[in-house]
C-alpha cells in the first residue's frame, strides 16, 4: 500500500481544464468580478454594466458598435461560487472544489499564478495546474492558449529541475473544457482556419500528453446550448441570476456547443428535418440575439449603433458568422483519426437525468418545444459524450478511441463530486501503473526463486 500511495510522487503533472463558465472573469480595469461571484466587489447578472462586460463585440471593428475589446480577463478556475445576500446571508455553490481538494489529499500540489499552495521538492510532490481561460471565445482559440500554457509549464518544471525535458502531462477536463483539450491534441496552436485553409490534423498536441480524462464531455454537442441561446441562462436555476440571450449570443463557444443533427432530432411542423446551424433559420425564427425582446440589451452592449436597424444588422451578421464557424469547428473535431501511440482517452459520463433529445419547431408561429430522455446527465446525452460517429449506425463505434468508458447515475456537475469517479480517477493517474510495476517485481522475484530452487534440486 505504501508503494501505491507513494506513486503520486512519480505521476505526471496534472492540468485541470474547467467547462464553460468554469473560470472567473474580472473587469480588467478594476478587478471587479463579472462572472464567478455575486455580492461585494462583483457585478450582478443582467445589469447594464455586467452585460457590457460579458458581451463580446458585435463587429470585428469595435468602434462600429462602441464596444471595447479585452475589457474582462480570466483569473482563476472557480472552485466555489460565493453568493452574498448581505445583510441577509451568504452561501456557496461548490463547482470544482471537490476535485482540487481530493487531488491535494492524494498528494498533488496546486499551483496558482506560478505559486504552489505548499513547498514543492523534486521527486516528492506532483504539481497540478489550473488552466483558466476565457470560455466565451472559440474553443479553437482557447486551444492556442492551452498550447502556450503547456509549453510555459514544461519550461517552468524543467527550469526548477522538478522534471526532465519531455515530461508528459495528464489532462482532466470537464464539459466544454474537453472540446478545447481535444482540439489542442489534434491541431495544437493552428487555430480554426477557414474553409479554404484547414489546419493540419497531425496530433501535434499529443506529444506532451499521456492521459486525457474527460468528464461529461459534450463531444457532439448539447441541446441545452440551444435552450440557453434562445432563452438565456439561469445559474443553478436561480431565477434572479439570469444572463440574457443577447449576451450569450455574442459568444462563439455557445454556438460550438450546439448538437449535431444525429444527437438531437430537430423537426418542423411538417416533420421535416431542420439544420440548427443554418443562419436563415435563426433569422426566420428571430432566435437568440435577434429576438425583439433583446433590443434593450443590444442597445446596452452596442451603444455606438445609433438605431435598432443598425444594431439588428450587426447582430444578424455576427450570428451568421458564429454559426458558420461553429459548423467548421464541428467538422474539425468529427474527423475520425487514430491518435499517436501512448495517448490514452478515458471517459466518465452521467445518465439517468432528463436531457434534451428532441426539438420541435413551428416556423409559422415561431415557437419551439423540447423533449427529454433520461439517457444523459441533464446537459449531455450519452451518445454525445461517447462521441458516437453515427447514431443510426452504432456499429461504426466512436470517433474517439477510448481506453475505457464508465457511466454513472449522475447529473452534469455532480460527476466531479462523485466518489466512484475519484476511485477510478486514481486508478488511471497512479495505481494502475504502480500495480503493474509491483506485479512485474513479484513476477521477477518468483522467477528468481524458481531458478534458485531448480539449481538447489
Amino acid at each position: 500500500m505504501d508503494e501505491i500511495m507513494a506513486s503520486t510522487k512519480e505521476a505526471n503533472p496534472i492540468i485541470l481544464i474547467p467547462g464553460i463558465g468554469g473560470t472567473r472573469l474580472v473587469d480588467a480595469s478594476n478587478g471587479k468580478t463579472a462572472w464567478g461571484s455575486y455580492g461585494y466587489n462583483s457585478f450582478w447578472p443582467s445589469t447594464e454594466k455586467d452585460n457590457k462586460l460579458l458581451a463580446l463585440p458585435l463587429a470585428g471593428n469595435s468602434t462600429t458598435s462602441g464596444q471595447a475589446k479585452n475589457k474582462v480577463k480570466p483569473m482563476s478556475v472557480i472552485e466555489q461560487i460565493k453568493i452574498n445576500l448581505f445583510p441577509f446571508s451568504t452561501f456557496d455553490l461548490a463547482i470544482y472544489a471537490t476535485v482540487v481538494s481530493s487531488l491535494e489529499k492524494a498528494g498533488y500540489i496546486l499551483h496558482k499564478d506560478n505559486q504552489s499552495t505548499r513547498p514543492v521538492k523534486p521527486h516528492t510532490n506532483t504539481p497540478m495546474f489550473e488552466f483558466a481561460y476565457d470560455w466565451r471565445e472559440s474553443n479553437a482559440d482557447s486551444a492556442i492558449k492551452l498550447s502556450n500554457f503547456i509549453k510555459a509549464k514544461s519550461k517552468e518544471l524543467e527550469s526548477k529541475k522538478l522534471y526532465k525535458k519531455g515530461q508528459k502531462f495528464n489532462i482532466i477536463c470537464h464539459s466544454m473544457g474537453c472540446l478545447t483539450a481535444r482540439y489542442y491534441l489534434r491541431y495544437g496552436d493552428q487555430g480554426l482556419g477557414t474553409n479554404e485553409t484547414a489546419p493540419k490534423l497531425d496530433w501535434r498536441g499529443g506529444d506532451k500528453i499521456e492521459n486525457i480524462i474527460m468528464v461529461a464531455p459534450p463531444n457532439k454537442g448539447s441541446g441545452e446550448a440551444l435552450k440557453n441561446l434562445l432563452n438565456g441562462f439561469n445559474l443553478d436555476k436561480i431565477k434572479w441570476l439570469k444572463y440574457p440571450s443577447a449576451v450569450l449570443g455574442t459568444m462563439p463557444s455557445m454556438y460550438e456547443l450546439l448538437p449535431r443533427k444525429d444527437i438531437v432530432q430537430v423537426t418542423d411542423q411538417e416533420g421535416g428535418k431542420i439544420n440548427l446551424l443554418d443562419p436563415k433559420l435563426w433569422q426566420a425564427m428571430s432566435w437568440g440575439i435577434l429576438n425583439p425582446n433583446q433590443e434593450k440589451i443590444l442597445a446596452q452592449i452596442a451603444p455606438a449603433a445609433s438605431t435598432s436597424q443598425k444594431r439588428y444588422s450587426l447582430a444578424k451578421n455576427l450570428q451568421a458568422q458564429l454559426l458558420q464557424k461553429a459548423e467548421l469547428f464541428h467538422s474539425r473535431l468529427d474527423i475520425k483519426s487514430k491518435p499517436p501511440k501512448g495517448l490514452k482517452f478515458y471517459l466518465f459520463a452521467g445518465v439517468g437525468e432528463p436531457t434534451e433529445s428532441k426539438v420541435h419547431i413551428n416556423t409559422d408561429t415561431k415557437s419551439s418545444s423540447f423533449k427529454s430522455t433520461k439517457s444523459g446527465d441533464g446537459a449531455v446525452l450519452r451518445a454525445s459524450a461517447y462521441a458516437i460517429e453515427d447514431t443510426k449506425m452504432p456499429e461504426k463505434g466512436s470517433i474517439i478511441e477510448w481506453e475505457n468508458a464508465i457511466f454513472f447515475l449522475s447529473n452534469h456537475l455532480g460527476l466531479v463530486r462523485n466518489n466512484d469517479f475519484f476511485v477510478n480517477l486514481y486508478d488511471i493517474l497512479m495505481w494502475r501503473e504502480t500495480l503493474s510495476k509491483m506485479g512485474d517485481k513479484l513476477h521477477h522475484k518468483d522467477d528468481r526463486q524458481m531458478n534458485k530452487d531448480a539449481n538447489s534440486g
